[in-house]
């Protein structure tokens, strides 16, 4: 008897689902677990030396995230990642270097970005530590 009720309950929020399109469904469940996984990284990422940490969670993230569009009649966007995937299996040369230079240049940009991130920060932190020795009444 509870079987069937928690049976009834399950089929009835499984149909919830039905009125959103399948396209939405998967870009949710794909953002939401890639923001997942990099904010798990981040704890692992903050524990490990100043530069090491960044640019390792760079590099997961231009894995994970990196955008491109798929083979196919039915082409959608995907993980750069899968698609160089499919084409080391299928060994698709054009498919292996677009997707790989697609991740690359993604890492370059969080890199530079990462860089200049750093050099603000380092310079902020001198520029405050400099005014707190003026304002000091010793």
């Amino acid at each position: 008897m509870v079987l069937e009720q928690l049976s009834g309950i399950w089929a009835n929020f499984l149909h919830l689902f039905d009125s959103i399109p399948e396209d939405n469904i998967a870009i949710s469940v794909y953002v939401l677990g890639t923001v997942l996984i990099l904010w798990c990284w981040y704890s692992i990422a903050k524990r490990l030396p100043s530069p090491l940490g960044g640019i390792t969670w760079i590099i997961l993230f231009a894995i994970i995230a990196t955008p491109t569009i798929s083979e196919g009649p039915n082409s959608e966007v995907a993980p750069a990642i899968f698609g160089l995937l499919f084409g080391v299996l299928t060994k698709d040369s054009p498919l292996i270097w677009s997707n790989l230079a697609l991740i690359v240049f993604v890492i370059g940009v969080g890199l530079i970005v990462g860089f200049c991130w750093s050099k603000y920060t380092a310079n902020k932190s001198t520029k405050q530590s400099t005014v707190a020795k003026n304002i000091s009444p010793l």
